[in-house]
């Protein structure tokens, strides 16, 4: 009888989560290889949903959870060491810059994740988010740039990682391939009850927008104005991209001075948001008219409503604009 009790007590005190025991007794050890191979479809579900390359996801919890192997990341479900700021769940208490630090408990990996992801989206790593989703390298040192880390070969680190395990590659699965390898589709359909005014279905469908990053394989932007936008695409149509968005045709026109008889360019700026009153803060006062360039040219590069840039300008509307005539931005 006492045999299989010291049998039950050991049971009970093996660890949960992503870890193992080996027969030894002693925790299974994870390679980067196994860390990839366990968490490569959460990764490229992040970048699908927020449009965090999948490659900078993987390599940034190989580097922060010792491939899954550290206390925190087994006790914890931590693999981003994201500490307790702005936090109401449990807490890891443990040394780290300071003593006994507070870092966030949750009750699976993935949930990790999505608050590794979410961490991201904040303002102070907005500019991270206009770079390719290809450009492993320019958002592994803007993370650094931005202070995501203090050691110095962080932005080095992550880029070690990618190349070593060929990462990059995650990066360039469309979302297509991404479904056919069991992937989760993501939930983007706003629902508005039929009743719904006008401004009531408007309001509703920006504020849908607000969350939008990445939806059906469209890349969505932030400009310096914080306007969000896509770049269009060969064969796109306004309808084709207000019904990817779950935004009104109308929306799309409005928001970027355009007719119902206007037509669509691959590599043009479709805003999905309003334009702004002016310039941003770190943009130019001026800019110079070049040849062929008409005024809603520059309120698309600049992110500003076209009827504000001509009334700053003391501009007629349908007037056309001259080489080397200076425009105020702002």
């Amino acid at each position: 009888m006492r045999h299989y009790l010291l049998i039950i007590f050991f049971l009970l005190r093996l660890p949960t989560g992503f870890a193992g025991q080996s027969h030894g007794g002693d925790p299974v050890r994870y390679t980067r290889k196994d860390y990839v191979e366990k968490w490569k479809m959460v990764a490229l579900q992040k970048m699908f949903d927020h449009g965090i390359p999948a490659s900078i996801t993987l390599a940034q919890g190989i580097l922060e959870s010792g491939n899954g192997n550290s206390t925190l990341a087994r006790e914890a479900n931590n693999h981003f060491g994201i500490k307790c700021h702005g936090w109401n769940g449990p807490g890891y208490y443990m040394d780290d810059d300071a003593k006994n630090e507070c870092f966030r408990v949750y009750d699976t990996p993935e949930q990790s994740f999505e608050d590794h992801s979410q961490f991201l989206m904040k303002k102070r790593y907005a500019n991270l988010f206009k770079l390719k989703i290809t450009d492993y390298k320019g958002w592994a040192k803007g993370l650094k740039k931005a202070g995501y880390a203090t050691n110095p070969q962080y932005a080095n680190k992550l880029i070690q990682i990618i190349e070593e395990l060929e990462l990059y590659k995650l990066d360039r699965i469309t979302y297509k391939e991404y479904l056919a390898m069991g992937g989760k589709k993501k939930e983007s359909n706003l629902v508005v009850s039929s009743p719904a005014k006008k401004e009531n279905v408007k309001k509703a469908r920006e504020d849908k927008a607000e969350e939008l990053t990445f939806v059906k394989g469209r890349k969505i932007s932030v400009s310096d104005n914080n306007i969000k936008y896509i770049i269009a695409e060969e064969n796109d149509s306004y309808e084709k991209i207000a019904a990817n968005l779950n935004l009104g045709r109308w929306q799309i026109l409005k928001y970027n001075d355009l007719d119902k008889n206007s037509k669509i360019k691959a590599g043009e700026i479709i805003y999905i948001q309003p334009k702004r009153g002016k310039a941003a803060k770190n943009s130019p006062a001026y800019h110079v008219i070049k040849p062929g360039e008409s005024y809603r040219d520059i309120s698309q590069k600049y992110g500003i409503k076209l009827k504000k840039l001509l009334k700053r300008n003391g501009i007629e509307p349908g007037t056309y604009p001259r080489p080397g005539e200076k425009v105020k931005l702002k």
